[in-house]
């Protein structure tokens, strides 16, 4: 495996011999993601359900191209709505990726709610007491019973603390292990959802400690497109990505 600052490097440079292909791939997702988030009610979160997987799909399809050198067009961004078989294959994978997180997601947030706040009854009431409260949210002593953990004492700022650690550390660790789903699938190395779940998996094992560090390594460019208004996103998002099919490629799959 190539290091962080080679594979960013070689990015860097395939961009730079085409940047305006890479920053007009990037406008047409923002259009598709922000015309999806547009649409009201139901309908609209069942349209952007469906159409996430997809999306997914063309969008690896198309900076995987993009980092190996051939022709990335802006059509491939919607390839899988071209097949009955690439759209449902990259639905499943979706759907998938979802059923697998979600479980995670509940799991360490009981430990969460059964560590630091005693019952379900403290976090329903915080949580209640704190959308409805017209000034900053205080602590009520009532909240505290012989369930509680003494941490609960603290503050709610803690509590927010220790969830971040015990909810998002595993859903930071299963998300990186998942990472490369749709590469797998766009590089036509499976059919098969479950499959390219599984390779994903296996082939993390041992590098997600680097991606996760290959990642760390883009906030800084992050945090300087605060200061364009996010308008540094068209530049940023092709970067990460094709420096992130870059890492795909580096693994052995």
């Amino acid at each position: 495996m190539k290091s962080i600052s080679e594979l960013k490097s070689e990015a860097y440079s395939l961009l730079s011999e085409n940047w305006g292909n890479a920053i007009a791939a990037t406008l047409v997702l923002a259009v598709v993601n922000i015309a999806a988030s547009l649409i009201p009610s139901i309908i609209g979160e069942l349209l952007r359900l469906t159409i996430t997987g997809p999306i997914a799909f063309g969008t690896a399809l198309y900076f995987l191209k993009f980092s190996k050198g051939e022709k990335a067009e802006i059509e491939d961004l919607f390839f899988a709505f071209k097949s009955k078989e690439n759209f449902l294959l990259s639905l499943k994978a979706m759907l998938i990726t979802i059923a697998i997180i979600i479980p995670v997601l509940f799991l360490f947030g009981t430990i969460w709610i059964a560590l630091f706040i005693g019952d379900i009854g403290n976090l329903a009431s915080i949580l209640g007491d704190g959308a409805s409260a017209e000034g900053p949210y205080t602590m009520d002593p009532a909240f505290i019973t012989e369930l509680s953990s003494a941490i609960f004492q603290s503050g709610i700022g803690t509590i927010i603390f220790s969830g971040i650690v015990i909810v998002l550390v595993p859903i930071t660790i299963v998300s990186l292990a998942l990472s490369q789903v749709y590469f797998i699938i766009v590089d036509q190395k499976t059919k098969s959802a479950r499959e390219a779940i599984k390779m994903s998996w296996n082939v993390m094992k041992g590098n997600k400690r680097k991606l996760f560090l290959l990642q760390l390594s883009f906030i800084g460019w992050f945090i300087l497109t605060v200061f364009t208004l996010f308008i540094g996103l068209i530049f940023l998002y092709p970067y990460i990505m094709t420096t992130y099919s870059k890492f795909y490629q580096n693994l052995k799959v």
